[in-house]
């Protein structure tokens, strides 16, 4: 529906004017004016004088049309369709294939009747149907949030959400409000069936060579008292135990244990299964799959002392609770030192003043073994200041000062959580040397010096890394009331932990030199996600290039190749891969680069989600609450009839939209067509009659 109005930007008295312009041009042209031609024909030629000159002088005058637009939207209903696998498992087929008819002929007797329909499921909106609930994940609150964002602004009558109540991501949604009337039809079935569920495995994601590590699956039994289960481990699809469970409960849990060695390194893939029973609904719930990656060994961590000390104790305890490291504890006249290879040293005030360890110092420079120096009372401070690579301290008066840790924010090396930050600020003061300190320009601070309640930029921890060695310096001692105090007011020793932990892990970290590397973003990934390959290609001065053909080959845990190809670029320099299913893969990536080929390698799984099949019992009472909420009823799948009355019985609303638009005239080209004939039948009439 339009409505026009004519406005002008000049007072309204000047339209007398251009109408008496008008009059007063058409009269002095032909009023008592000789002519070749009759009366009726001058009188048709003052008339478009007249109206020509009358339209132009109103032109001048700026005249403005107002347009209002109104649109009237007529009431939506929006089909929330809960698409995922637990439907589809739990119903046969001719049951989804009725429920789809029914929800076709619910569309269409709404869509008759002027409402507008639209289907939204877990992938957005669609408007193919059959529906084929396949969905690997159910986010009931994600889809309703969904509609409430996406139709914000629309007039929605009514929301019909078809699901079973199951939900496996996000939050509950019967806790949720979402400002539209929402009513619920229930679909599965709310009777427990007769059912084996291995629930879920209970697993470490690493695992050491030679060692032997726990899985514990989780298996629910329902209505299935009597019967004797067997549950078998799987490694790469081949039995390697088995175990039997005998269900006396109708409703029964059993965790069921396994102990395996880790005689072989790289990724695995275990399996543990519930073999099918007699009565048993349904077996896509019966196992369950646990990816470990069984690594060579450990990392192992040196620490020397010139004397027994409550540091050295908290350090040890923080790096033993992280199963990556193996630490090794030598102190002169107590311990024997054995040779090895060792990843990472901790030299807790060493240098010391009466040089004892001069042979491991000599080891480190040689092997350049990363250190992580903490500064004591006994330690040779001229020594020290050569060797540690990140500070230098000047001493004052040789005397020492209590100072507080207070972290910097700038740091960058490492991550750090907030909460360790602010466990870590609220640490007891520990003992440094009274001096001014240098830091060298490799070294960042992670820890400053606090005095009283003085910030200073003094520094308490370094670190520092160049291209042929990494090391970590604490200035201070009697950091083993750092943990005790963290474990007095939080019952754990989460912030000191990690902070040892990411340390040693910081400096042990070889750097990766290589000017060719292609690797997933994760190491994991789920069989819904897409795997994501990024490239990096550097030159001889370690600048990033882009340009580069690259051939990628990966190979599953059948020997099944796949291989693809790919051109970097600089707006983005990776590969996506869809659809692989679950397993362990190997991938191999070259490249001819300057004439050279280069090579990149690795591994990566992809696990089955696994979380539809989970729990297959629908939860009615979810979806009776969603409705209680929001102002809707709930339905039963068989009361379809009911709910189409229940929504026809309501008096449609229209949704009237308002829109106001301003046009000049003067730039319409009707009002240039309308003029120009004006000026044509008049040159023409007095052309046929003989004058100009």
């Amino acid at each position: 529906m339009n409505k026009l109005n004519l406005l002008f930007e000049s007072p309204p008295w000047l339209i007398v004017v251009g109408v008496l312009m008008g009059l007063g041009y058409s009269a002095i042209l032909y009023y008592k004016t000789k002519s070749p031609w009759g009366k009726n024909t001058n009188y048709v030629l003052a008339v478009i004088r007249f109206l020509l000159v009358t339209q132009l002088t109103l032109l001048l005058f700026g005249p403005l049309i107002r347009q209002i637009k109104n649109t009237r939207e007529a009431p939506s209903i929006i089909f929330a369709i809960d698409n995922s696998q637990s439907i589809s498992e739990i119903e046969d087929s001719l049951n989804l294939i009725n429920l789809q008819e029914q929800i076709k002929s619910l569309e269409k007797v709404f869509d008759d009747n002027g409402y507008l329909v639209e289907i939204r499921t877990f992938q957005g909106q669609t408007g193919n149907l059959p529906i084929t609930f396949n969905e690997n994940s159910s986010n009931l609150n994600e889809l309703l949030k969904g509609i409430q964002n996406d139709y914000e602004s629309r007039n929605i009558s009514n929301v019909l959400l078809f699901s079973d109540g199951l939900y496996n991501l996000g939050s509950n949604p019967a806790f949720h409000p979402y400002n539209l009337q929402i009513s619920t039809i229930g679909l599965g079935d709310t009777t427990q069936k007769p059912d084996l569920n291995l629930n879920a495995i209970l697993y470490n994601k690493i695992a050491y060579e030679g060692n032997k590590f726990p899985l514990v699956a989780e298996l629910y039994s329902y209505n299935l008292a009597g019967k004797t289960v067997t549950v078998q481990l799987e490694k790469n699809r081949k039995i390697i135990d088995r175990k039997q469970i005998k269900i006396n409960n109708q409703n029964q849990f059993d965790q069921v244990e396994y102990l395996v060695e880790a005689n072989e390194s790289g990724m695995q893939r275990f399996t543990i299964r519930a073999l099918p029973v007699d009565l048993e609904f349904t077996t896509s719930n019966n196992a369950k799959e646990a990816f470990i990656d069984i690594i060579d060994g450990k990392e192992k961590i040196l620490m020397v002392a010139p004397a027994p000390h409550p540091d050295i104790k908290a350090v040890k305890n923080a790096l033993e609770s992280n199963d990556n490291y193996e630490v090794i504890t030598y102190i002169n006249g107590i311990d024997k030192y054995v040779e090895d290879k060792y990843d990472a040293v901790v030299l807790h005030q060493v240098p010391d003043k009466r040089n004892k360890y001069q042979h491991i110092l000599n080891k480190i420079k040689k092997e350049k073994i990363p250190v992580f120096f903490i500064y004591g009372n006994q330690s040779n401070i001229n020594s020290f200041n050569e060797l540690n690579g990140a500070v230098k301290i000047l001493p004052i008066n040789y005397q020492k000062d209590n100072v507080f840790p207070f972290y910097n924010n700038n740091f960058g090396k490492f991550l750090y959580s907030t909460e360790n930050v602010e466990a870590l600020n609220d640490f007891s003061p520990v003992k440094v040397p009274f001096a001014n300190f240098t830091v060298l320009p490799q070294a960042e601070v992670m820890l400053y010096q606090k005095v009283g309640k003085v910030n200073t930029q003094k520094p308490l921890l370094l670190i520092q890394r160049t291209d042929d060695w990494s090391s970590a310096v604490l200035l201070g001692e009697g950091i083993w009331g750092w943990r005790l105090q963290e474990y007095a007011k939080n019952q754990n020793h989460k912030a000191f932990d990690e902070m040892i932990s990411k340390i040693i892990q910081f400096i042990s970290t070889k750097a990766d030199k290589r000017r060719f590397k292609v690797y997933p973003v994760k190491n994991e990934y789920l069989n819904n996600e897409t795997v994501v390959f990024e490239t990096e290609v550097y030159n001889e001065i370690f600048e990033r290039t882009f340009g580069h053909k690259i051939d990628l080959r990966i190979t599953d845990d059948k020997k099944n190749t796949y291989g693809y190809s790919y051109v970097t670029s600089e707006n983005y320099s990776g590969y996506k891969i869809n659809g692989l299913e679950n397993g362990i893969y190997t991938f191999y990536a070259s490249s001819n680069i300057n004439g050279k080929n280069e090579t990149s390698s690795g591994t990566f799984t992809v696990k089955d989600l696994q979380i539809e099949t989970t729990k297959l019992t629908a939860d009615h009472n979810l979806l009776r609450n969603i409705a209680n909420l929001n102002g809707g009823n709930f339905y039963n799948q068989n009361q379809m009839d009911q709910l189409k009355e229940d929504i026809l019985g309501q008096e449609m609303t229209y949704k009237i939209y308002s829109s106001e638009k301003y046009l000049a005239i003067i730039n319409m080209k009707w009002g240039f067509f309308i003029l120009i004939i004006f000026v044509s039948v008049e040159w023409f009439l007095r052309k046929f009659h003989g004058s100009y």
